[in-house]
């Protein structure tokens, strides 16, 4: 029987999802494709306006083929993103566990990838109100609707924080479903954050060359 850490509800379970949340990420192959196609989709829609795109126009065969290529690219980007993100990062918080003696779950990396998939969900809300709401941002100023300044200052505020909040998600997994203790944890945390740079700017790439072959 898997081991997880006694972690009592808060009120960061708002933010960072919560525990039995964290307690029911399986290892299971299914969830994990699941979360591959989450990803992948997240990217694609938001790397660009869709719309403005003019991704899923033109004949009703165009439109398909392009909605399928849209989905094998998700999976095949999604994948690459969760694997190249987070494999090396469960290798490292093995490798802690092994050398301080903590318990550390064998497919740890599996479970990882599921938390880092859902903490994409912290970002959506934000991202389709920037590319989607039909608002200019940059032309936002004083003369501009007091909710479209409202809502400019909470997008502001907010999109600097979410970076971090998708750490604390991944910090919050790791708490619950490893015995590792809080240095251990910090400097893989640490390691992410440095390491998920270098590898969001990869898939950056890998979105820009699939818009290529979605664009019409």
């Amino acid at each position: 029987m898997e081991k997880v850490t006694q972690i009592p509800a808060s009120p960061m379970d708002f933010l960072l999802f919560p525990v039995w949340l964290h307690r029911k990420i399986s290892i299971r192959l299914p969830g994990l494709l699941l979360a591959f196609i989450f990803v992948g989709c997240f990217d694609l829609l938001f790397y660009e306006n869709l719309i403005e795109q003019s991704i899923f126009v033109g004949s009703p065969a165009s439109v398909l083929f392009r909605f399928i290529l849209f989905i094998i690219l998700s999976f095949l980007i999604g994948a690459i993103d969760v694997i190249l993100t987070i494999y090396p990062l469960g290798d490292f918080l093995q490798m802690i566990g092994r050398r301080s003696d903590k318990y550390v779950h064998k497919k740890i990396s599996v479970i990882l990838m599921k938390s880092y998939a859902l903490s994409h969900l912290l970002f959506v809300i934000p991202y389709a109100l920037v590319l989607y709401s039909g608002v200019d941002w940059t032309q936002v100023g004083p003369v501009s609707a007091n909710q479209v300044r409202v809502l400019y200052a909470v997008l502001a505020t907010l999109m600097p924080v979410l970076p971090f909040l998708q750490l604390g998600i991944l910090y919050r997994t790791i708490s619950i479903r490893t015995r590792i203790q809080t240095f251990g944890k910090m400097i893989l945390i640490f390691a992410a954050y440095f390491w998920m740079q270098i590898s969001g700017t990869a898939i950056l790439y890998l979105e820009s060359l699939a818009y290529k072959l979605l664009k019409p």
